[in-house]
């Protein structure tokens, strides 16, 4: 287990980041963006994951001007509770400033080769959005991504390719706001869109209370080969 400090773009301070270091160096990095549960085990385990594939993985705390090293789970319903409190009080421009530090950070790691990509769930699928339509991030996903049907004009602002997973019964996201997402990004050259019948918001969150085995395994399978066609590609 490894965490490196990121400083603030606006000098409030530093925050931490769990990364993770694939066996061959330079390669392109991955920024996995939290849920609302902070850094923990199921996200460690997705930064290991990734670099278990040839990624520099990292993992920034992006509630850390609330409360340093929140960890959380949805296990615990007074965990999940804090979680929803916690995602009330998120102060979203923040968080996009402290991803946007993350990038410079990663993208300046002598281990990177320069092309960075970002990895998102809820709240993070929201924000891995938000990376493709006002950063300059190589690729992002998103993963049932909260709220992106408030946010359809970003698409026009797209430089680079985006994948968006979408639960087809998430109760955040209903039907009528998933049509909406899927018809806007239809024209879009560099979006794409898959929706998963009867899977609820957080299918792909290991050991979650709705997570699907084998949707997980799709979208995961869709995710790797749409990374490695994006980064990794010469």
């Amino acid at each position: 287990m490894s965490y490196v400090e990121i400083k603030a773009n606006d000098g409030a301070g530093s925050f931490k980041a769990y990364i993770a270091m694939p066996k061959l160096t330079p390669a392109p990095a991955i920024i996995m963006i939290q849920e609302i549960f902070g850094i923990n085990q199921e996200m460690r385990e997705k930064c290991d994951e990734m670099a278990a594939r040839g990624y520099v993985a990292i993992c920034p705390d992006l509630f850390w001007r609330i409360e340093p090293g929140i960890e959380l789970t949805d296990a615990v319903p007074a965990e999940l509770e804090r979680a929803f409190e916690l995602f009330g009080i998120f102060d979203q421009t923040k968080g996009m400033d402290d991803l946007s530090a993350t990038l410079n950070y990663i993208r300046g790691h002598r281990d990177c080769n320069g092309k960075v990509g970002c990895m998102g769930y809820c709240l993070g699928g929201k924000l891995a959005y938000e990376m493709a339509a006002d950063t300059h991030i190589d690729a992002s996903v998103s993963y049932y991504g909260v709220g992106l049907q408030d946010m359809l004009d970003k698409a026009d602002n797209f430089t680079a390719p985006i994948l968006i997973h979408i639960a087809g019964e998430d109760d955040f996201t209903p039907k009528d706001a998933q049509d909406k997402i899927i018809a806007t990004m239809k024209d879009n050259k560099f979006a794409q869109t898959h929706r998963y019948a009867g899977m609820e918001h957080a299918f792909a969150r290991g050991g979650g209370m709705h997570y699907n085995k084998e949707a997980a395994e799709l979208a995961n399978a869709r995710s790797y080969d749409f990374l490695e066609k994006t980064l990794k590609a010469s």
